[in-house]
């Protein structure tokens, strides 16, 4: 069955703050409608299921910096019973956001992209930032750099799918 309608649940505020500008601003990944739900620590529930409707690709955006699983292997299982969804698309960030940035932009830390004082500071001057856009095209922001790696134990069995929804050419 093809996708005709596609779900994110990113990580937190600053992916789903990502997500948007990359699929709104830069256009170099495919639209759909983002949550914020930590797929490594939360788990699905049938009522957040139910709202989906049928042909929905999930997209399932998370960090690889922590090294539980177990909760994650649920929510696949639980979404590849669902009906409403027609695939799934896993995204393993390695580690996280943070490095994902490094790899993708010109900069050694992710406080350069935000001027931020500290990392610590990253991720409240990130998702507070006007022009986010403007600051990952500044820094020279490729698409085909961010995620693209592989993840390791306990996460190598989880293959990283994110060229499914990237926009070819980007």
């Amino acid at each position: 069955m093809r996708s005709k309608f596609i779900q994110y649940y990113v990580e937190g505020e600053t992916e789903e703050r990502l997500i948007h500008v990359l699929k709104a601003d830069l256009k170099v990944i495919l639209p759909g409608k983002v949550q914020k739900l930590n797929v490594v620590e939360c788990e699905l529930t049938n009522a957040r299921l139910m709202t989906l409707r049928p042909g929905t690709m999930i997209v399932l955006v998370f960090d690889t910096d922590t090294g539980y699983i177990d909760v994650l292997n649920k929510n696949l299982v639980k979404l590849k019973k669902c009906s409403s969804v027609s695939e799934i698309v896993t995204i393993p960030q390695i580690p996280n956001l943070e490095e994902e940035l490094v790899r993708s932009c010109c900069i050694k830390k992710a406080a350069e992209l935000t001027g931020s004082k500290s990392g610590k500071d990253f991720k409240s001057d990130f998702i507070q930032t006007k022009n986010l856009t403007g600051k990952l095209l500044e820094h020279h922001f490729d698409i085909r750099q961010f995620w693209c790696g592989q993840p390791e134990k306990p996460y190598h069995n989880i293959a990283n799918q994110a060229e499914r929804i990237k926009f070819a050419g980007s």
